[in-house]
């Protein structure tokens, strides 16, 4: 007999979930993993807010630690050290491990100089696969010490007479006298170049002397390739860039799969962009210091993020030294800016949760014993400011306003900063000035403008800057100024001193604690007596992580992004999410 075949549906359909019943997994565990294998695993990504443009990578980009960029160089690139997990102290990165006096790779020479060694790490390859090895340094010491080329200068490279690589593990550097950072050679003061992709094209600039095809070649923007956790995989001048997980990286695959580095133009954005979800990663130098305390507040009550108050900055008001520059000559007189430095109370900087600065480097600084209470004689003392200011020729008029006794002009000032962590600092300082009858115009330098040298160069008669190394706070009363032979590299402001130079130099070339420590103070002491800066004091970065980002709890190993070596990103491996 023929059965109908609508009648026979609803047998098929037993028939086929009794077989479905059969092949599924008899446990939970099972079904999980064949869940897993039948759709992709999900992409880990992490956003960070960058503020202002990046115009280029690596050592042809600007140094400047502003906006944030400075503090993820160890996001894709890699040095020879950074710093330990908990404590900054050196470690080894590409190098094996940061040389010492006491294994013998650091060396001082019959002849006065010092020989250090580096051992390079074993596996470390370039993002591409090409092995890295003690020639890519030789290479990228000649590329450092090109002036020809628009790269950071670094006191580093000044100091090195030459290099060598003996085998491709042992990279040897000659300095011209003892160094005290030989030793501790970061990604900020060596930054290291490949060979393989980058020699040819120099060695045809080394035949023309004709610079732009090697500092047009688009290995500096799309093309970008070095031996950190993370390879560039797109570049978008304006808006963002992406950086991709290297599998080959020495340390291991990163956890991480994407890194993205969203380019913001204001820090009243990104603290949106935190609010809002689509920035992960607060770094340091970005947010204003109420900004990041109030960041902290809200995340400490919501659940929504972590923010970490971190060491920061040497914080200083730098005068423009160039005449031509110069708006008010009166500046460059050191009882001037005496006079100017005790009309601040910088004292009252504590109700901004900030620490007043006394000497040149931190409490918690080895040297601070040295240097502690230099600047106690320039305490606020406005009546003694407003006498002094008047033996030199400027009175108060009635209308309350400061004005020089031979030709009646007022007293101008202006005072530039960038944009982000400081807003508050201007007006403070402004504030002040204004007690004692000074005109202070306020400018902070636009963010398409924060990496533009040139002009940062030019600001007319004060700027509000820091110092995270000894070589960037020496660099604003050591010299030699930027200029345009250099390509503004250096001191900004353009201070160029004999005496100065001598007493860093004294500094840099000790190698013993005693040594290093006398030169610490003669330092303070001449700092105290001629006031180069001002130093007002020491800052704090907030730096954080969105819930579920797992990142930045090493920050107290970190420094600031102007720092020698040891950033913020110096793990971003091991970064990961929740």
């Amino acid at each position: 007999m023929r059965r109908n075949a609508s009648n026979s549906l609803p047998f098929l359909m037993i028939a086929l979930l009794a077989a479905t019943a059969c092949a599924a997994p008899s446990n939970p565990g099972e079904r999980q993993s064949q869940d897993a294998l039948a759709s992709p695993p999900r992409t880990k990504a992490i956003t960070i807010g960058i503020i202002g443009n990046i115009e280029a990578m690596g050592a042809i980009g600007s140094g400047t630690s502003a906006g944030g960029w400075a503090s993820v160089r160890e996001v894709h690139s890699s040095g020879l050290v950074t710093s330990d997990v908990h404590v900054h102290r050196p470690v080894g990165q590409l190098a094996q491990s940061a040389p010492t006096l006491d294994d013998g790779s650091i060396s001082q020479l019959t002849d006065g100089r010092m020989r250090v060694v580096y051992t390079i790490r074993q596996g470390v390859t370039w993002q591409d696969g090409t092995p890295f090895t003690a020639r890519d340094l030789v290479f990228s010491y000649q590329i450092l010490n090109d002036r020809g080329i628009p790269t950071a200068p670094t006191d580093a490279v000044r100091f090195i007479e030459s290099v060598e690589a003996p085998n491709d593990r042992s990279f040897v550097v000659n300095f011209k006298s003892p160094y005290y950072l030989g030793g501790l050679l970061g990604i900020r003061d060596f930054w290291p170049h490949p060979l393989h992709l980058l020699g040819e094209v120099y060695s045809r600039y080394l035949a023309t002397k004709d610079v732009d095809e090697f500092i047009n070649l688009p290995y500096w923007t799309s093309q970008y390739v070095h031996t950190g956790p993370f390879r560039l995989a797109s570049f978008t001048p304006g808006e963002e860039l992406t950086f991709a997980a290297y599998d080959g990286y020495f340390l291991g695959r990163p956890r991480v799969d994407v890194v993205r580095m969203k380019l913001i133009g204001n820090q009243n954005t990104l603290f949106a962009n935190l609010l809002a979800g689509t920035v992960d990663v607060l770094l340091d130098g970005q947010l204003s210091h109420e900004l990041g305390f109030d960041l902290k507040d809200r995340w400490d009550v919501s659940g929504d993020g972590t923010v970490y108050v971190a060491p920061g900055t040497t914080r200083f008001l730098a005068p423009q030294w160039r005449p031509d520059v110069q708006t008010e000559p009166a500046v460059l007189d050191p009882r001037v800016r005496a006079a100017l430095y005790q009309a601040i109370d910088r004292q009252a900087i504590a109700d901004f949760k900030m620490q007043p600065a006394w000497s040149l480097v931190t409490p918690n600084n080895s040297y601070y014993e040295a240097t502690k209470d230099a600047f106690r004689p320039f305490a606020y003392n406005p009546d003694r400011s407003k006498s002094t200011l008047q033996d030199l020729g400027w009175t108060i008029n009635s209308d309350g306003a400061l004005r020089n006794t031979s030709d009646g002009r007022a007293f101008k000032n202006a005072i530039w900063t960038t944009g982000g962590s400081y807003d508050w600092e201007i007006p403070f300082y402004a504030s002040f000035w204004r007690k004692i009858g000074l005109e202070v115009d306020e400018w902070t330098v636009p963010a398409p403008l924060i990496r533009n040298l040139e002009y940062r160069a030019h600001y007319p008669n004060w700027e509000a800057s820091s110092g995270g190394s000894y070589d960037v706070l020496f660099g604003r009363f050591e010299g030699p100024g930027s200029s345009a032979e250099s390509g503004w590299q250096g001191d900004r402001g353009g201070y160029n001193d004999s005496r100065g130079r001598e007493l860093v130099g004294r500094f840099r070339t000790g190698l013993s604690e005693r040594d290093t420590m006398q030169a610490m103070k003669a330092i303070s002491d001449y700092v105290a007596a001629d006031l180069p800066i001002l130093i007002f004091y020491f800052s704090s970065d907030h730096v954080g992580v969105r819930k579920g980002i797992l990142a930045l709890d090493d920050v107290d190993g970190a420094a600031a992004g102007s720092s020698n070596y040891g950033t913020f990103s110096r793990n971003a491996h091991l970064w990961d999410i929740r």
